[in-house]
């Protein structure tokens, strides 16, 4: 163009144009500047084609980013979905826990009443049953003492039992004498004296062994005696049970 505008302008100053050439020169100077412009035009199109493409592949990829975060939120929907379903199922297995343990506390109040009322009814027991041991221990007391009392009373009586023993061997003795006696003075001085001797002899021994052990018999029935009127004394003394 600079080359036109130089040849052209070379050309005017030889050959003077006329106005209507130099009018032509304009427009077609004007139109060479619309070509121009319109081809900055056509490019800067070309460049917002460019962008809006690069913008519309971005919004693609933005979009793709989106539909895939839009699936991973359903996933997560679905995800939390499942968690509270599970834990509404855990909610519900601790409800019946709950109730569960609600049961097995009210037992095991039940159960310590129970063991509180048998603890006071073993209380009773054991106070019963030692009253039961303090009465068979003096039951048993009282069997000895009358196992002793019966002890005593028939040692007593084996004493007395003795004594009349004594008494009788006394009593023999003393008859055997008196029937020597009565044989010596009958028949007189004679063979028949030694048999009255011997009589006399043997009823005489009788008699005085018979006094001893009599005596001594008479001395522990005394201290017999004495013993048991003293257990009379104190049973007479002792409250009635």
């Amino acid at each position: 163009m600079d080359k036109q505008h130089h040849s052209d302008g070379e050309s005017g100053e030889h050959d003077p144009l006329s106005p209507s050439e130099a009018t032509l020169v304009k427009l077609a100077h004007r139109e060479v500047e619309l070509i121009a412009d319109l081809i900055a035009l056509a490019e800067k199109r070309n460049e917002l084609s460019q962008r809006r493409t690069q913008a519309a592949e971005l919004r693609t990829s933005l979009a793709d980013e989106r539909t895939k975060l839009a699936r991973q939120q359903t996933r997560f929907t679905g995800r939390s979905t499942e968690l509270a379903e599970h834990r509404t199922e855990l909610s519900e297995q601790r409800s019946k826990m709950a109730g569960e343990r609600t049961d097995l506390s009210k037992h095991r109040t039940q159960s310590a009443e129970q063991r509180t009322s048998m603890a006071f009814s073993r209380t009773d027991l054991a106070a019963e049953r030692t009253a039961f041991s303090k009465m068979r221990t003096g039951l048993a007391e009282e069997r000895n003492q009358l196992a002793a009392d019966r002890t005593d009373l028939s040692s007593y009586r084996s004493l007395l039992a003795r004594g009349r023993t004594e008494l009788a061997l006394i009593r023999t003795g003393l008859a055997l004498v008196a029937f020597g006696v009565a044989l010596m003075r009958y028949f007189g001085l004679g063979y028949w004296s030694i048999l009255d001797s011997s009589l006399i002899l043997i009823g005489g021994a009788s008699t005085v062994i018979g006094v001893r052990y009599f005596l001594l018999t008479a001395r522990t029935k005394r201290v017999f005696d004495r013993k048991l009127r003293h257990h009379v004394l104190l049973e007479l003394e002792s409250p009635v049970r």
